[in-house]
C-alpha cells in the first residue's frame, strides 16, 4: 500500500511539473531571438545603410523621411515577430502604392534585410522564421 501511495504521489508530482512547463511563457520568441527591440534597431540600422548603396532602389526612398521610416520598420518588425510593439505606420498596401514596386525591386530589400541579419550574427533559423512572416506581405507591397 505504501508503494502505491510513493507511485501516485510521484504521479502527481509529475503531472504537476509538466503542466508547470507547458504554461511557463516561451523565452523562445522570435522577438527575442532576433534581440529584443535594440536588436531590431541594430538590423533596421543596418538593412537602411546597404538600402541607401543600392543604386537600383535607392530612388524609391528619395522622398522618404528616413528616421521616421526607420521607426515605423523597426516598430513593424516589432509587431511581426511577437513584440507586442504598436505599429504607428500605413498598412502596407497603402505606404506601397505608387511606387510600382517589382519583383526585383522586393528581393533586393528583402537581400539587404537578410545581410543585416546576418551581419548582427541573426542564426539562419531565425532569419528564416522573419522571412516567412514577411512573405505574404508581397502582394501589398509589389505592382500598383
Amino acid at each position: 500500500m505504501r508503494h502505491i501511495g510513493i507511485m501516485l504521489i510521484s504521479s502527481v508530482l509529475l503531472v504537476i511539473c509538466l503542466g508547470c512547463s507547458i504554461t511557463k511563457p516561451s523565452t523562445n520568441l522570435l522577438y527575442q531571438r532576433l534581440g529584443g527591440y535594440h536588436g531590431l534597431e541594430l538590423i533596421a540600422d543596418d538593412f537602411l545603410k546597404l538600402i541607401s548603396q543600392d543604386e537600383r532602389i535607392v530612388d524609391h526612398f528619395r522622398e522618404t523621411d528616413i528616421s521616421v521610416f526607420r521607426q515605423r520598420l523597426v516598430e513593424h518588425l516589432c509587431v511581426v515577430s511577437g513584440g507586442g510593439c504598436d505599429y504607428q505606420g500605413e498598412s502596407m498596401f497603402n505606404a506601397h502604392q505608387g511606387l510600382n514596386i517589382s519583383q526585383a525591386d522586393f528581393d533586393a530589400v528583402v537581400g539587404h534585410l537578410t545581410k543585416a541579419m546576418q551581419q548582427n550574427d541573426i542564426p539562419i533559423q531565425t532569419r528564416n522564421a522573419l522571412l516567412a512572416k514577411l512573405a505574404p506581405m508581397y502582394g501589398d507591397i509589389t505592382y500598383h
